[in-house]
């Protein structure tokens, strides 16, 4: 699982994605669908930006709060341990990593969009003994 984090003007937020995928090895890039209903979806309306974040098991956490409220009603990066990298991008502290990434094209998919993006800077953390990425079947329901 993963964040998309997105900061427009004064607004931020940061959304659990649980479907992603790499797009290309050269240049690099990834794929997001974002509902199109969602605070997330409006900001990047505004600033076609975001950093993707990669979760580890032991963040489980994170990925529920930032998957079960709006941004619309509480800040939720707030609660993170956040960082600015040189380009002004919002990187999650101590997840496996943190990457900025540009919208180059977004598909129309009825209720959500999809957004094929170029990652052009991150952060990796390369501590040993790093639990594994984080997925679906590590969240708990509520």
């Amino acid at each position: 699982m993963g964040l998309v984090i997105v900061r427009s003007g004064t607004a931020r937020n940061a959304m659990t994605v649980s479907l992603f995928s790499e797009v290309a090895h050269y240049p690099i890039g990834l794929w997001v669908s974002i509902a199109k209903d969602s605070f997330t979806h409006s900001l990047l309306a505004e600033r076609p930006e975001f950093t993707f974040v990669t979760l580890h098991r032991g963040q489980a956490e994170i990925a529920r709060a930032c998957g079960t409220e709006s941004g619309r009603a509480k800040d939720k990066c707030a609660a993170l341990d956040l960082y600015e990298s040189d380009g002004g991008f919002l990187f999650l502290r101590d997840s496996i990593a943190s990457t900025a990434c540009r919208i180059a094209r977004s598909v129309d998919l009825g209720t959500h969009s999809l957004f094929v993006a170029g990652m052009f800077l991150g952060d990796v953390t390369r501590r040993s003994g790093l639990p594994r990425h984080l997925l679906l079947s590590d969240v708990a329901p509520l």
